[in-house]
């Protein structure tokens, strides 16, 4: 076991030293996930997303009931390891009724059939944020008991702070691997390596009676607000964010944000 120096609570003005595990979720990867969910919720919220990102922590069995316990979780499936979505029962209300435009304080009561399947729908758009932990998913999310899963190893949280304050964890069930020591390539290296890139502009869903009743001329209504911002996509992996557009015969795009970790 990997272990790590810390401090206990003070006590009369002295922190007492003490080693403990230590987490396995590197902060650059818990950096990637918490930027995916922010952008994820912007688009959901149609607004600006504000939100911190909690320490990585191990996990004991005791530490992780106590964390699922009256909780929504949703399981995805991962070829590194599988990832927990934590959303506790208020925090769960208050976002899926700000999805549905509800404002008002959300009750304390269990979310209905319903409210679970949105949960579970809001789940899947944040899933691919989650591909910096689990490496390669298995799957959608699905929403899962606390006894369905092991305990997690590792946690961490989310905090929204605007703008609708609430928690999001997430949980690993499996110890990630050691990364070994990380090294950089220069630009001039890469330079007769090709990626294939491509722009996302809009997303929507389309139920199967319909699909099967598209002919030339038809109009597919999607998801997306109009203005919303563009996600360049490199082999696969979300790496900026922007404004889609036309330079000159070809089409273009201007990049606002870059995700973090990816080189500019």
């Amino acid at each position: 076991m990997i272990a790590e120096l810390a401090f206990t609570a003070p006590t009369r003005g002295v922190r007492r030293a003490r080693f403990v595990r230590r987490c396995s979720i590197p902060l650059e990867a818990a950096c990637l996930v918490a930027n995916g969910v922010r952008e994820t919720l912007r688009e959901l919220f149609g607004e600006r997303c504000e939100l911190e990102l909690g320490e990585p922590a191990a996990l004991d069995a005791a530490t992780w009931t106590q964390l699922a316990r009256e909780a929504c979780l949703f399981l995805m499936r991962g070829r590194q390891t599988d990832v927990v979505l934590v959303l506790p029962q208020r925090d769960a209300r208050r976002l899926v009724r700000r999805a549905f435009g509800e404002i008002e304080a959300a009750p304390d009561e269990a979310c209905s059939a319903l409210e679970l399947h949105a949960l579970e729908r809001i789940a899947g758009r944040c899933a691919p944020a989650c591909e910096p932990l689990c490496a390669e998913r298995v799957g959608p999310p699905r929403a899962i008991a606390a006894h369905e899963v092991p305990a997690c190893v590792a946690y961490v949280d989310v905090r929204v702070a605007a703008p609708v304050p609430l928690l999001l964890g997430v949980g690993i069930v499996r110890e990630l691997p050691d990364p070994g020591p990380s090294g950089a390539l220069t630009a001039d290296a890469l330079a007769s390596v090709t990626v294939e890139a491509r722009i996302e502009f809009a997303r929507g869903s389309l139920d199967a009676a319909d699909f099967v009743k598209i002919r030339p001329g038809s109009i597919v209504k999607l998801d997306t607000k109009v203005g919303a911002p563009a996600c360049l996509n490199i082999e696969g992996r979300r790496c900026a964010f922007g404004e889609p557009g036309n330079l000159g015969v070809r089409a273009a795009f201007l990049v606002n944000s870059v995700v973090s970790g990816v080189p500019s």
